[in-house]
């Protein structure tokens, strides 16, 4: 027994000191058995597949058959080409950027209404959370028949108003686009509500108070206040929920199958169709991994997001 584990104790017997460093490593070896099987379940279920879609991606794989061969990035040549994998490629950056502005902008909104004190503000908080806590098919069925041209609600209530003269073919038209970012919207923004109305109540009350005694109107106690304040809230949600707009297909397909010619076409629906219909699961595999790389940096910033706020 080294001097370092030993001291003198009230009656001059020497004492033994704990030893923190190995207690330490113990608890860290325990942490990551505990880690193990989910480990274990993310590298089976996410990480094997991932790494054969790259692979497949530099292969000519056909759905259905046992045979492949390799031909390296002649895939992602031509999907680079293809003016159609392309198109579906912006249009689903400006299905989920536009989506995501109106939903922050909504969420806000909402969020500052709910973060008042009113008769009823636990019940409209539930109601709030509605269109984000029912199955996605189930709303998305309800919207197709909302937007049918025949007997859907959307048109009789605008030809009772006198808004539109003709029933309009929503899903059939060039507003074909326009009704899936307003279904997404709906959906989505209780997100951004909720989450912003608990970034909302970390402020402090004495902030309003003093900025109140310093004389500050309300734009300017939301601007230099209540921003700040969930700032870093507002950049993880609307990350998390780029990220997850960006991948939607169940609701673009249910609605509009990527019609009318295309018109609502986006990546997750030309990766399937790549797939599953044309059969060329190399062509397919190769879409997300060619953009790979712009969500692993959105994936960098989420992370950093999170860890500065909990920090």
């Amino acid at each position: 027994m080294t001097s370092m584990d030993q001291m003198a104790g009230p009656a001059g017997r020497a004492t033994t000191l704990p030893r923190r460093p190995i207690r330490i490593r113990e608890q860290t070896l325990i942490g990551y058995l505990f880690l193990a099987p989910a480990a274990l379940i993310l590298l089976v279920m996410v990480g094997y597949p991932a790494v054969m879609g790259i692979w497949y991606s530099f292969n000519s794989k056909m759905l259905g058959f046992d045979e492949y061969r390799f031909v390296g990035l002649a895939n992602y040549a031509t999907l680079i080409t293809d003016a159609r994998v392309l198109k579906a490629i912006g249009r689903g950056f400006s299905y989920a950027t536009i989506s995501c502005a109106i939903k922050l902008i909504i969420g806000m909104g909402v969020a500052l209404l709910l973060n008042m004190r009113f008769r009823g503000r636990g019940l409209a908080r539930g109601i709030t959370l509605l269109p984000w806590s029912l199955p996605e098919i189930a709303t998305v069925l309800l919207w197709t028949w909302m937007f049918n041209d025949i007997y859907g609600v959307l048109n009789t209530v605008l030809l009772k108003l006198g808004i539109i003269g003709s029933p309009i073919n929503w899903l059939g038209t060039k507003w074909a686009f326009p009704s899936i970012i307003l279904v997404n919207i709906w959906r989505g923004f209780p997100f951004f509500a909720i989450n912003l109305l608990a970034g909302l109540q970390t402020i402090p009350e004495e902030v309003y108070e003093a900025a109140n005694m310093d004389g500050a109107n309300r734009w300017q106690t939301f601007w230099n206040v209540t921003l700040p304040g969930v700032r870093t809230v507002m950049l993880i949600v609307t990350l998390l929920s780029f990220i997850w707009t960006s991948n939607d297909f169940t609701s673009i397909w249910v609605l509009t199958h990527g019609g009318p010619a295309q018109a609502t076409e986006t990546f997750p629906i030309i990766t399937y169709e790549l797939a599953f219909i044309g059969l060329e699961m190399g062509k397919a595999a190769a879409v997300p991994v060619l953009l790979m790389p712009f969500f692993s940096v959105l994936i960098v910033l989420l992370v950093k997001a999170v860890s500065g706020r909990e920090e």
